[in-house]
């Protein structure tokens, strides 16, 4: 095997294994808070940031639909997808409310929000989350570093810490922690896994 494909996959399973190692207890707080919520009928929604937003669309779609088994949706849904939407108010100059007005569309009484940051300034996340919050609903952030993001704050009730600065490494992890997350609870709800 190339020496450079060997130390990738090394690197990779030791931040695999740091995350599990660390965030443990952060994922099952949140797959437990996850299974209360669509028990009591409330959303999971989410939106990441930059390439996180390909992320955040691939983990809606888990929940709706499944992972590893036929079940009942899971309501999930991801901000910011809507192109057409997206469009429109980035012509009219107003980007940064472009996921609140994807959450103010949907009009749901519970849910829990899950932040997906790349380490950016993402004004339309940090907007989001101030709407959310206002309106007394959980929310939870994936991030690139849990201490200096900055969308971190006393609202935040979960992180989950990439602790990576490398786009690729952070896009692996959050794939990783969405499956896991997922998986957890499936597990909670549906007893598999």
């Amino acid at each position: 095997m190339d020496q450079r494909i060997a130390a990738t996959c090394r690197q990779t399973v030791e931040l695999l294994e740091k995350f599990c190692r660390e965030q443990n207890n952060e994922l099952i707080q949140l797959a437990k808070q996850l299974g209360t919520l669509f028990t009591e009928g409330g959303h999971l929604l989410i939106a990441g940031n930059g390439s996180l937003q390909l992320i955040a669309q691939q983990l809606a779609s888990q929940f709706a639909f499944r992972l590893n088994f036929d079940r009942p949706v899971l309501p999930a849904i991801c901000l910011g997808s809507d192109p057409v939407l997206n469009s429109r108010m980035s012509a009219a100059g107003q980007f940064e409310q472009h996921l609140v007005r994807h959450y103010r569309a949907l009009n749901s009484p519970q849910h829990l929000l899950l932040l997906l940051n790349d380490g950016s300034t993402a004004v339309s996340l940090m907007n989001l989350r101030d709407e959310v919050v206002e309106n007394e609903q959980a929310v939870a952030l994936i991030s690139y570093d849990c201490l200096k993001d900055p969308l971190q704050s006393d609202d935040i009730d979960i992180c989950l810490n990439l602790a990576t600065s490398s786009t690729p490494q952070q896009l692996e992890l959050a794939q990783f922690a969405g499956h896991l997350l997922c998986e957890l609870v499936e597990a909670e709800l549906f007893g598999r896994c």
